[in-house]
């Protein structure tokens, strides 16, 4: 309304914008065709093998593709909302590399050491958060130089020692199951669902879209644009201390190794899943898309006795398709697509200096009643 009244004033006629609908409709679109290319791929690989569609496979592709998914659920919310972290698979392997010498060297308990882990996570985080958000530095540059800062200080703390021995409970956080379900897909599937009720039930999820889509005017309409993407980046380092924890009760030993291509990944499955690299535009279902088509992508060169040098080839090439769509979708934005014809119309004959239609109330009496008083 506002926009037509403004137009009507400059003299012009406004030309028709992409409305919210559109949008939606348009997100909708990737993330559907990811889903269907899921879908042809995971039936080549069930044709190819004959063994893909089975309950244990299955299983294993819900386990390969948990940490990625755990860290991928705030890493959407970061993007979405015009953020970055690609520190996360350093801050993965520096979590685990503390998890190692608290336990191993400082002697402390499994639990705590377990929650001192995640506490490293939680604080680098938080200095993330607190440069970009409040400071206003790029988050390319501060994550980038967390990349290097977390590997380099979990190589500094560690001599690049491997610790090793951390007993049959904490095991089970890797290797146990419940339910018949391994616990690292338990542990995503939780996430994944206070991720999707907090995206889409909450304002919390309209907020950080809002944030991505133009950060002043959120501003401007009361929305919180420094502290809840300060407060998304603390949980992506919790949940990258996470994952760093359940690799390292998987292998039974605390590596700095850990973590490594941890960002590509999750950065290739957020964009695959529809997120524009620039924010404003995303779904988390979408995401969850791309997370499944790396870990069945992943799974099935396995099953195809594909060497492991070429499935990190295929993951780099799923990165640039994910970057050519982004930009082939900024594109299609940009394209005036009007929600209704009667709309356009209607805006249209405001614009030329019609006057809006005024609406008449209903006609109720009797006829000859109505024909007597004119």
């Amino acid at each position: 309304m506002l926009q037509v009244i403004r137009s009507r004033r400059s003299g012009g006629a406004r030309r028709p914008q992409r409305t919210h609908s559109s949008l939606r409709r348009l997100g909708a679109a990737q993330g559907g065709g990811l889903w269907v290319a899921l879908l042809l791929l995971a039936l080549y690989f069930s044709w190819s093998t004959g063994s893909f569609f089975t309950q244990s496979n299955l299983l294993v592709v819900l386990e390969q593709v948990s940490v990625l998914g755990m860290v991928a659920v705030p890493g959407a919310m970061l993007l979405v909302s015009g953020n970055l972290d690609l520190s996360v698979g350093s801050v993965a392997g520096l979590s685990a590399a503390m998890f190692g010498e608290f336990d191993k060297i400082f002697g402390w308990p499994t639990l705590l050491s377990f929650i001192g882990a995640l506490v490293v996570g939680a604080l680098w985080g938080t200095m993330n958060g607190v440069l970009i958000s409040y400071l206003g530095f790029s988050p390319v540059i501060v994550t980038l130089g967390g990349y290097a800062g977390a590997a380099g200080l979990a190589q500094t703390i560690t001599s690049d020692s491997t610790r090793s021995g951390f007993g049959s409970i904490f095991g089970q956080l890797g290797n146990g199951t419940l339910a018949g379900i391994p616990v690292p897909g338990v542990i995503f599937i939780v996430v994944f669902g206070v991720g999707a009720y907090i995206w889409y039930e909450t304002r919390t999820g309209r907020h950080l879209i809002a944030i991505g889509a133009n950060k002043e005017a959120a501003n401007a309409l009361g929305v919180e644009a420094r502290r809840l993407p300060c407060v998304i980046y603390i949980i992506s380092g919790t949940a990258a201390a996470l994952g760093g924890l359940i690799v390292t009760s998987q292998l039974d030993g605390a590596s700095v190794q850990i973590g490594v291509g941890l960002e590509l990944q999750v950065l290739t499955a957020i964009l695959l899943g529809g997120v524009a690299f620039t924010g404003g535009r995303g779904s988390l279902w979408g995401t969850l898309a791309g997370i499944l088509f790396i870990g069945v992508l992943d799974d099935g060169l396995i099953l195809v006795n594909v060497g492991p040098y070429v499935a990190d080839l295929a993951v780099g090439a799923a990165l640039v398709v994910a970057a050519a769509l982004d930009v082939l979708y900024q594109r299609l934005e940009r394209v005036p697509v009007p929600d209704t014809a009667e709309a356009v119309a209607l805006e249209t004959s405001w614009a030329d200096g019609d006057p809006p239609p005024v609406a008449q109330p209903p006609v109720t009496g009797d006829p000859a009643e109505r024909r007597a008083g004119a």
